[in-house]
């Protein structure tokens, strides 16, 4: 019988309590993967274990004698956290960015870890029992021996799985060797293989376990490898690739030598942990859903991307992409404001995490509030990290039932005051609500809208087949668009200038289409330098200004709702200067979608099935971790050895995470 469960978790010595079924290596049946010693296991009471000079020797095949199951990870290697045994969690939860997934063809967890700890000298972080009970055997700081190389940067969790259903098809037929299982097809590297599924109890602790790593692990995100855009990848990797990846990642997809975890769906797993990719808002006044699901076909993208472009174009005064923040000037612009009813809810459209926020707080032209948010995500192979924002919000303070994630983040309990901007690291699903439409504009202008925002740090679709976006570099120009690409298009009187009705009768005459997918390089509008009043002053545009009036349009209109200062740069992963590239938020999410859904009819033309009628025995040569007698796919090549790319990296550098240099081999 399993022990009951407390749901503590230890990420660098600090115990996290969660809704996840975990037994830890502090509770019965205390399964220490650290101890250098043998341990009575159920499936093995008196391991026939050599003595060792500072323990036990596994009594299996070993390269070479050893009593030490584990290591530390070279980033963390100072002396004050004791060679890496006591790092801190706040230095654990930058290095780790991959959970490897594998099924370690026992009977049970029990033998799962007498394999691992007594004959074989291996560690994995978690076991996860056929009932769905999870032993965590290390502490996330220290790198076990589950994935070779992999390990350093690297968790891992065995699910219990006998593996090939082709081989012994009544494996599970008494009950002995755990509950009745499904059997799925499934093809890797080509070869398709009959396994066993997984239990409920299993998956479910997955997921649970998942959701907890996702709020305490910043660059683990719930991503998966992907052949082509939002299609799960079923081959092994090439090595680039597979050490690059932040995510969940087969066994499978590190080595050709392995096929576990088998039939294990990361697609449809990490999907139900990003939750359903949304609009921001919804694009019909009457919606008939709680949230703007983004449709899974192209004639319906097409129909909600026309109601989202005209909110803005059609609606609104002002807050055009790229130019025309309140309706006038060659400012640039990096967002859009979307005209909605007041109070309207606000989603995230993909998942992410909060990493900044500001409620309850005013200025003469209306709110200042908002939420920003940090995106990590995968598109293909390709790593793509972007920001989203969502400014002008209504008071969250104020609503009667605030947004959730303000009642479950610390930080925000913690700091969250009036008017201030509290830094945050709260992950949420695509489609949570994160705020609602506010009221912002100057006196003639002020109205229900939000400003959504998105941005990035490097040009995210650049050399992708048949892209539509185009790059404008207005980096130079300061505050000022002069790029004739897009002044030209706008500037009916070639004056040199965008008066309020050009860029009114551009945008609601029907010629806003050749904007949609720019892709503007320039220094954000939420920078306090370079200084405002100052950029003002030098161009036409405001001449008929004086410097005491410019003041005060400054004091008034910008600056309460500047936020993007060097602290909240550093926290949350921006260049100080404010320099990135900025995207049309309605074309972006369309677009994006847009690539899931014609990969998938592509996918799906191929006509490639998995049939049961084709699965064979696993071939020579491939095996999972039950079969891997000397370890040599879970232990790296040498006990110590360093990542190529990880042992060159600073701990601040590897706090990027996502944005780390490659690691490759």
């Amino acid at each position: 019988m399993s022990p009951r469960p407390s749901g503590k978790l230890i990420i660098g010595g600090q115990v996290f309590q969660t809704d996840a079924p975990i037994v830890n290596w502090r509770e019965p049946p205390y399964w220490d993967a650290t101890s250098q010693y043998c341990i009575s296991t159920q499936t093995e009471r008196q391991p026939p274990c050599l003595p060792g000079a500072t323990g036990q020797v596994p009594y299996g095949k070993l390269p070479v004698p050893y009593t030490r199951r584990y290591s530390t990870r070279p980033p963390l290697r100072t002396s004050k956290w004791n060679g890496g045994e006591n790092a801190p969690y706040d230095a654990v939860k930058s290095v780790i960015r991959q959970f490897v997934i594998h099924h370690d063809g026992c009977a049970s967890a029990d033998m799962c870890f007498n394999v691992l700890q007594n004959e074989r000298g291996l560690s994995c972080h978690f076991l996860i029992d056929n009932d769905g009970t999870i032993y965590q055997t290390l502490d996330l700081a220290l790198m076990g021996y589950h994935a070779a190389e992999w390990n350093l940067a690297s968790i891992g969790v065995e699910l219990c799985n006998r593996g090939d259903a082709k081989k012994e098809p009544t494996y599970y037929a008494n009950g002995r060797k755990g509950p009745q299982r499904d059997v799925k097809p499934c093809k890797i590297n080509g070869h398709t293989f009959l396994a066993y599924d997984y239990t409920p109890a299993q998956y479910d602790a997955m997921r649970r376990l998942s959701r907890a790593l996702l709020r305490l692990l910043p660059n683990l995100p719930a991503e998966y490898p992907q052949s082509s855009p939002g299609v799960q990848s079923w081959d092994t990797l090439p090595t680039s690739a597979s050490f690059g990846f932040s995510g969940y990642i087969a066994h499978y997809h590190l080595t050709a030598q392995k096929w576990d975890p088998g039939y294990f769906d990361f697609k449809d797993f990490c999907s139900k942990l990003r939750g359903e990719f949304c609009y921001p808002v919804f694009p019909k006044d009457d919606p008939k859903n709680d949230r703007p699901v983004v449709p899974q076909q192209t004639s319906d993208l097409k129909e909600a991307a026309v109601l989202l472009y005209k909110m803005n174009e059609a609606r609104a005064d002002g807050g055009f992409f790229p130019v025309g923040p309140w309706g006038e000037a060659r400012l640039w612009h990096g967002g859009v404001h979307l005209a909605a009813k007041a109070d309207a809810p606000v989603f995230a459209p993909f998942p992410g995490r909060i990493v900044a926020a500001r409620m309850g707080a005013e200025s003469p032209v209306g709110s200042v509030n908002f939420v920003l948010l940090r995106h990590q995500m995968s598109l293909g192979a390709r790593k793509v990290e972007f920001f989203s924002l969502y400014m002008h919000l209504a008071d969250e303070l104020k609503a009667a039932k605030p947004a959730e994630w303000m009642s479950k983040s610390d930080a925000w309990k913690a700091g969250g005051k009036p008017g201030a901007i509290t830094l945050l690291d709260e992950p949420v699903e695509a489609g949570t609500m994160i705020g609602r439409v506010g009221k912002a504009g100057p006196a003639e202008l002020s109205r229900a809208q939000v400003h959504v925002e998105i941005f990035a740090q490097s040009d995210l679709f650049a050399a992708w087949p048949g892209s539509p976006w185009e790059l404008v570099d207005g980096s130079s120009s300061g505050r000022f668009c002069d790029s004739p690409r897009v002044n030209d298009i706008i500037d009916a009187n070639k004056d040199g200038m965008l008066s309020k009705s050009e860029l009114s009768s551009f945008y609601s005459g029907g010629s806003a289409a050749a904007t949609h997918y720019l892709v503007t390089f320039h220094t954000s509008e939420w920078t306090p330098e370079p200084s405002w009043a100052e950029a003002l002053r030098v161009p036409k545009d405001f001449k008929a200004m004086k410097p005491d009036e410019i003041e005060a349009l400054v004091a008034e209109q910008i600056t309460p709702g500047l936020w993007w200062t060097e602290k909240v740069a550093n926290h949350a992963r921006l260049p100080p200067d404010g320099v990135v590239y900025h995207y049309h938020p309605v074309s972006f999410v369309t677009w994006f979608n847009q690539q899931l859904v014609d990969a998938a009819a592509v996918a799906k033309a191929s006509g490639n099935t998995v049939s049961a009628a084709n699965a064979k025995e696993v071939p020579p040569g491939v095996t999972d971790d039950l079969g891997d007698v000397d370890g040599s796919s879970m232990r790296s090549t040498s006990e110590v050895s360093e990542d190529p790319c990880n042992a060159k990296l600073t701990l601040k550098e590897l706090a990027l995470g996502y944005d780390a240099p490659e690691c490759t081999p």
